[in-house]
């Protein structure tokens, strides 16, 4: 339990401390915009870039790992789907971004400072992000872009257009970007000069705290404290991101492609990660389920505070992949 603790402890604090400055304003108007842009396009980069470009290719190709983690975030969507359309009789664009809430784990800025501290190794978050963006993203967006073009009446040339603004978007994602030039480094085998590595590392060690301080402030934003009348659907989102997620991890993990030990207790982690601020961004940026985005975000949020080290607790035995 100790080590649990002391894995978590510094993680809330520098959280807590964010929030606090966040309310506080202490970072100005400009400040919380600047730090998540530098931790978005500056350091989590190079991070990203560095742990996968000094490994060796076995290391990377964890292909169990991330074919449970892409059943499981699968089926979770396909068990959200059903049971919504019965219940809430939802579709289109707001069942997309539904989706994207309740599936979509916040990897970037929780799970990857958190699996540095708890496995040693940022490389089980970094591996599911990459599924998120060539997966999860690509297909909810596509949905949500072709959902909302159909109801303004746009021809079949403007859906097109917005189809392939999607994927430039996606594919120009700096976090997408590193891990492809990362890989490509360890498949044809170039050896990094020193001041590389260092300046990578200098700005991946920027990464962690700034990421998980940018964290706390975004929660302290008047946007995702917007209460609504939607607490069934508030509540049924949680439970999909903390509750099932983790199970369907576990059993498509354990059950189905052969996981034990570590890995297992890795894949479990990142599928029980907290429902990401990008949920609530896009929420915005389209206009609608942004009450039901905000308020996800910030009850899984607050709860992976209990969850997160009960399901290191439950694994007993933290070690690096």
């Amino acid at each position: 339990m100790d080590q649990v603790i002391s894995v978590f402890a510094p993680i809330f604090s520098i959280t807590l401390l964010g929030y606090v400055c966040g309310r506080l304003k202490l970072l100005g108007d400009t400040g919380p915009k600047v730090l998540s842009r530098f931790v978005f396009f500056v350091a989590m980069p190079p991070l990203i870039f560095i742990t996968l470009a000094t490994r060796k290719p076995e290391e990377i190709a964890h292909w169990n790992y991330m074919l449970s983690y892409f059943t499981a975030i699968t089926a979770a969507a396909l068990i959200f789907l059903a049971i919504n359309r019965l219940w809430f009789r939802e579709k289109g664009a707001e069942l997309s971004l539904g989706i994207f809430t309740s599936v979509n784990g916040n990897a970037g800025y929780l799970g990857i400072p958190i699996c540095m501290y708890a496995f040693g190794s940022p490389l089980p978050a970094i591996l599911v992000t990459v599924i998120h963006m060539v997966y999860v993203y690509p297909v909810l967006l596509t949905w949500i872009e072709l959902d909302l073009a159909k109801r303004n009446g746009a021809p079949i040339s403007s859906k097109l257009g917005k189809l392939a603004r999607v994927f430039t978007v996606v594919f120009k994602n700096p976090v997408l970007l590193a891990t492809f030039l990362g890989v490509a480094v360890v498949a044809t085998g170039l050896e990094l000069p020193a001041w590389t590595i260092r300046t990578c590392h200098l700005l991946g060690d920027g990464a962690i705290p700034a990421a998980v301080f940018a964290l706390g402030v975004t929660l302290s934003e008047k946007g995702t404290e917007t209460a609504g009348a939607e607490l069934s659907q508030i509540a049924f989102s949680s439970m999909v991101k903390m509750v099932l997620m983790p199970i369907l991890a576990y059993g498509f993990g354990h059950y189905v492609f052969g996981l034990n030990g570590t890995w297992l207790a890795m894949l479990v982690f990142v599928a029980a990660l907290p429902s990401p601020k990008n949920a609530f961004i896009l929420a915005q940026s389209y206009g609608i389920y942004v009450r039901r985005a905000a308020m996800t975000v910030m009850l899984t949020t607050v709860a992976s505070a209990i969850t997160l080290p009960l399901v290191l607790y439950a694994f007993d035995g933290l070690s690096a992949p």
